[in-house]
């Protein structure tokens, strides 16, 4: 529903963080897109997509070679102009790493958007349930270290280095919202706590419907879809697949098709329950680590939507389990896994055989119209049949008719009709063109050598 009163919309930049419920609260807001519109919520750019690819333009990030559809530059500003040119009461722009931007990509975001009412969403969530968590995400983007080496990088090492780097860099509360803050006043930075496990899964998208001044009964929760956990035992399948991986497969090939199918649609498939638990002597570190990150929030002043003491860690589930998993669990995992690959194969070679026949059908029926057209182009007597055939039809319908392409007849026996430019715009071939591509994903190599361990 446009707003009323002519004034810009309010911006609600939701910057992250990974896994505090994000991917969640993204589901809900697309799969509700319509409803929200109406309710005055507008999601600019008509897909998740357009926020991540305006998000890669604000960071800065720069395309692998080969990378299909990579083009992003002004994204960002083609997606603040859409924003400042709604009549919505609200407009909202959702990316788990834009909290990652640096200072000047902070400043710039904010700028573009002037002269709208700016606000920073930042969700956070207790380091106890963090820490494996963040670890899986690791390993669904091809880390290939245990759980132990990655916690001694992330709480050990340096934070300008290894895992640790990008870690800190959005999770760090303090020093995210540091590079906000200075274009926003601090009752329009909002710290969004994410419940507890138990807490009803609805509870998280109350507190945002909330801060968007849009009543929560307004989105269906039956489409939205959370970024299914994995058990150990799948976490530690996948990192061995990571290890198997060839080094020189591009990341944007390894996302579609390690991270895509194998991390997000298959392993999360087998519902197996038991999650990586947070080692018992770490807990205290992190216990403590909450403590003076819930007291930099609370000494900037920001607005909190929720509770703070929901960053602080509770105590352990009781259904985690202490050891990791043996070699006899992970082959029965990877039976389990080798089959949910091959229920996906079927299922996309039955899509493809339709397709296939779907093909065949269009060109049988086309198949007439493309022969008279074909020997039109080339005979002048079958191009003037052709034209007075038309010409009848359209006349029986009441239409003056305009001849149909070629631009001009063919050429006949003594050279009359014809223009050689005629034919300079076909280029080669569709197939060929398909061919010379590059982009084709069909007969790639993941592994070339032995696994690393």
């Amino acid at each position: 529903m446009p707003a009323d009163s002519g004034a810009p919309p309010a911006v609600y930049l939701h910057i992250g963080a990974p896994k505090s419920g994000t991917t969640f609260l993204q589901g809900l807001l697309w799969s509700n897109a319509a409803a929200l519109s109406e309710a005055g919520v507008l999601l600019p750019g008509g897909s998740f997509d357009a926020h991540v690819r305006a998000t890669r333009d604000l960071r800065g990030l720069k395309p692998e070679p080969g990378e299909p559809g990579a083009d992003w530059d002004g994204a960002w500003d083609r997606l603040a102009d859409r924003i400042k040119a709604s009549t919505h009461r609200v407009a909202v722009v959702s990316h788990e790493v834009m909290c990652a931007v640096d200072a000047e990509g902070a400043e710039r975001a904010v700028r573009s958007l002037a002269p709208c009412e700016v606000h920073i969403v930042y969700s956070a969530r207790d380091l106890a349930g963090l820490l494996p968590s963040e670890w899986q995400e690791y390993v669904k983007h091809r880390f290939h270290y245990g759980f132990e080496h990655w916690l001694r990088e992330v709480v050990d090492g340096p934070r300008d280095a290894g895992a640790a780097e990008w870690f800190w860099r959005v999770h760090d509360i303090p020093d995210v919202l540091g590079r906000w803050a200075p274009h926003v006043p601090p009752e329009r930075v909002h710290v969004l706590t994410m419940p507890g496990p138990d807490a009803p899964r609805e509870r998280l998208w109350e507190r945002f419907a909330g801060l968007l001044g849009v009543d929560p009964a307004v989105a269906d929760l039956t489409a939205a879809r959370a970024n299914a956990s994995l058990s150990w035992t799948e976490t530690e399948l996948l990192r061995r697949v990571n290890c198997a991986v060839d080094e020189d497969v591009p990341m944007w090939l390894y996302h579609r098709l390690v991270t895509d199918v194998l991390a997000l649609k298959v392993l999360p498939g087998r519902g197996e329950p038991g999650r990586v638990p947070l080692p018992a002597d770490r807990r205290a570190w992190a216990e403590e680590k909450a403590g003076e990150l819930v007291g930099a929030v609370r000494a900037a002043g920001y607005d909190v939507v929720g509770d703070l003491s929901e960053l602080l860690p509770g105590d352990p589930p009781q259904e985690e389990r202490p050891a990791a998993p043996g070699d006899a669990e992970l082959l029965e995992a990877a039976a389990h896994t080798i089959l949910g690959l091959l229920e996906r194969i079927s299922m996309l070679r039955r899509e493809i055989g339709g397709l296939q026949r779907e093909r065949q059908e269009q060109r049988r029926t086309a198949l007439p119209k493309l022969m008279a057209r074909h020997l039109s182009e080339r005979n002048q007597a079958v191009w003037k049949m052709r034209v007075g055939y038309w010409h009848l039809v359209e006349r029986l319908k009441g239409i003056e008719p305009v001849p149909p392409g070629p631009a001009v007849a063919p050429a006949d026996s003594a050279g009359n009709g014809g223009d050689d430019a005629a034919g300079k715009g076909a280029g080669i071939a569709p197939g060929k063109a398909a061919n010379r591509s590059g982009a084709n994903g069909n007969g790639v190599v993941l592994s070339s050598r032995r696994p690393r361990r």
